[in-house]
């Protein structure tokens, strides 16, 4: 059969579509496999350790691609590779393709073992060690541990511990329970005195002594009876402590006294010990003699015994008499008494006093008055038996020899006597006597300080911090100045006042005053010419005309070109003022009588006669118009003999260079 030309151009289309079908096949199964080789990224996984490696299994999750045995191959950009084996934790890696490394290492960690555990009976004092170590208290135990061999305890403290060994696999999941066997311990209570009955838990177990066997467990133990405190106990029967040994003292239940006392107030004391009035009524122990004592000044004490059965309440009262007791006084010479502060006459004198606390005053005039307290008692004789001393004696029994004051100036004391009668001045036969020096008697007898230098200026400086201070003695002073430091010095110590100052203007003494004041004229020329000296003298050191080495700092050769007038041949080393105390102490004990400087004493200039003897000789109260002011002693200006001598007196109103003071004060 011929085929027609249809048929054949038809068989050629069915060839060409073949042949094109086939090669879009071809292309796309390329294609396919260039996307394989160029997109998708392919990772060989290790898993270790070896055991898990085994039995690992792989899978993808987030992501496109899939896993062939260890292989993973990545699709997507980006997604989680889980690995798994029996017996350890599963990991869960993210990848991504950019960044994925073609052998990829996982290590798998073991699984832990896990304990659950309880323990009977349940409560939270148990205890759960494993492996020797505590790891939780309570009734029950959950814990993980690694996979092997472990000892597990439980304990309990009043049941018998137990202890288990475990073998555990990785993963293990390990389910005990524990029923503890409770301790058997042993009670032993006893008492004194026995036979007391006893409670454990509010139930009677018997009388003491008790012994008997009692399960582990906290108790309440109590002892109960008429005539004792209660006792009230805690007991323990434990694993570590399984025997309760327990011994009572039992105390009687106290007696009480309610007392009332008269007078009031006073010290109530029982076996020795203060009782305060306000504790009532008052507890003690029974069965015991007690010994009671009531006191108060004034009063007779009383002291009672008494002995109290438990519980006994007493009431006890004690009343108290009043107590006297004899006073003797006796003084010499004979004095005033005052007691209380009322006169009771003069002594001797006995006298009957309740018996408190007395203050008894004693005094006649000119003597130092005696206060005394004391308290008569009714067992004895109060005795009072005093010597009185005068004013003068009591100050020189008060006053030491020598003393330094606030600002360091040394004071020395003197007790001139008073029959020690002297001649203030000097006689008209004397060598070098002037006018002025006009004889006077004079009587000393009030003990005076007087201070062993003159004033420095580091001493002024105290005082007036406009003054350099420094050692040197201090000139250029007027009397108004030297009397206004002595003032301040006497404010500084609390001393009164020995000047009157009006606005800086000194108008006036008190005599009776123990303050600083400057030296009078007849002290400065008893000091110089007569204390402690067997004999009265012209000169600081001695009769003698000739000057001696060191005699003091004087107008010598190094104070010519000062001076119109200077000692031959005399040197002592300061053309001027010198530091106070560069020279020795004259027999006085004083520094610079003679040479320094001369100084201000407290009397106002005057020249009258006087008749009959000066006891302790001031000068007048006021210095009216313009007298001006004594001045004693040579000075470092002083060259000749006249000047030199102890009796030579000058007049001054106002400052100079080579003019300063001293100090002084009464001792009462």
């Amino acid at each position: 059969m011929k085929l027609s030309e249809a048929h054949f151009r038809e068989r050629r289309r069915s060839f060409w579509r073949k042949i094109i079908g086939a090669g879009g096949a071809i292309t796309f199964v390329s294609a396919v496999l260039l996307v394989f080789v160029f997109w998708v990224k392919a990772a060989v996984v290790e898993v270790t350790p070896e055991a898990a490696s085994l039995q690992a299994k792989l899978s993808l999750a987030d992501g496109w691609g899939w896993v062939q045995r260890s292989q993973v191959f990545l699709l997507s950009p980006e997604a989680s590779l889980e690995v798994a084996a029996p017996g350890f934790i599963a990991e869960k890696i993210a990848l991504q393709r950019d960044t994925i490394k073609r052998r990829v290492i996982v290590e798998l960690k073991e699984a832990p073992a896990i304990i659950m555990a309880t323990a009977t009976p349940a409560d939270e004092r148990t205890q759960w060690r494993l492996d020797a170590k505590r790891v939780s208290s309570g009734a029950k135990l959950y814990a993980a541990v690694e996979a092997g061999s472990h000892s597990l305890t439980v304990t309990h403290p009043h049941h018998q511990p137990q202890t288990l060994t475990l073998n555990l696999e990785r993963g293990e999941e390990k389910t005990l329970e524990f029923a503890l066997k409770p301790v058997r311990g042993q009670l032993n209570i006893s008492s004194k005195p026995e036979g007391a009955p006893v409670l454990l838990d509010d139930r009677p177990i018997g009388k003491t002594p008790i012994s008997m066997a009692q399960a582990g467990g906290n108790y309440r133990l109590r002892i109960e009876t008429a005539d004792f405190e209660t006792v009230n106990d805690t007991i323990d029967i434990s694993y570590q402590n399984q025997v309760a040994d327990r011994d009572y003292q039992l105390r009687y239940k106290k007696a009480s006294i309610n007392f009332r006392l008269a007078p009031p107030d006073g010290q109530l004391m029982i076996d020795g010990k203060t009782i305060s009035t306000k504790d009532m009524p008052v507890e003690l122990e029974p069965n015991r003699e007690i010994i009671i004592n009531y006191s108060k000044a004034g009063w007779l004490s009383r002291t009672i015994k008494r002995t109290l059965k438990p519980q006994q309440k007493e009431d006890i009262s004690l009343s108290l008499k009043a107590e006297f007791g004899e006073v003797v006084i006796k003084a010499s010479p004979q004095a005033d008494i005052k007691i209380n502060n009322k006169p009771a006459g003069q002594t001797p004198q006995t006298i009957t006093l309740r018996a408190l606390s007395h203050s008894v005053h004693l005094s006649r005039p000119g003597y130092r008055a005696i206060q005394k307290t004391i308290r008569p008692d009714s067992r004895r004789t109060v005795q009072i038996n005093e010597t009185l001393l005068t004013e003068r004696q009591a100050s020189q029994a008060e006053s030491p020899a020598v003393y330094k004051n606030s600002i360091g100036i040394e004071l020395a004391l003197f007790t001139p006597q008073k029959t020690a009668q002297f001649q203030l001045g000097a006689h008209r036969s004397e060598k070098g006597q002037r006018a002025n020096e006009i004889l006077r008697a004079v009587s000393l007898d009030k003990d005076f300080y007087v201070s062993r230098t003159e004033i420095s200026a580091r001493h002024y400086h105290a005082f007036d911090k406009q003054t350099p201070a420094s050692n040197v003695a201090l000139n250029n002073v007027s009397w108004e100045d030297a009397a206004l430091f002595c003032n301040w010095l006497s404010a500084r110590e609390n001393l009164e006042r020995f000047y009157v100052n009006d606005g800086g203007r000194i108008v006036g003494y008190n005599p009776h005053s123990v303050g600083y004041r400057l030296l009078s004229e007849a002290e400065w020329e008893w000091l110089a010419r007569y204390a402690k000296r067997g004999a009265s003298v012209m000169f600081i050191w001695g009769n003698s005309t000739t000057i001696p080495k060191g005699a003091g700092n004087l107008a010598d050769e190094s104070a010519k070109k000062n001076v119109s007038v200077y000692i031959p041949g005399y040197n002592d080393g300061y053309p001027q003022l010198a530091p106070v105390a560069s020279f020795k102490r004259d027999r006085a004990g004083l520094h610079d009588m003679a040479g320094n400087l001369s100084e201000w004493v407290h009397d106002v200039y005057a020249t009258d006669q006087v008749e009959g003897v000066l006891s302790n000789p001031l000068g007048t109260l006021n210095n009216t118009g313009f007298a001006g002011h004594v001045v004693k002693g040579s000075s470092w200006r002083s060259g000749s003999l006249p000047e030199l001598r102890s009796a030579y007196r000058q007049r001054a109103t106002g400052r100079a260079d080579n003019i300063g003071f001293r100090i002084a004060r009464y001792i009462y």
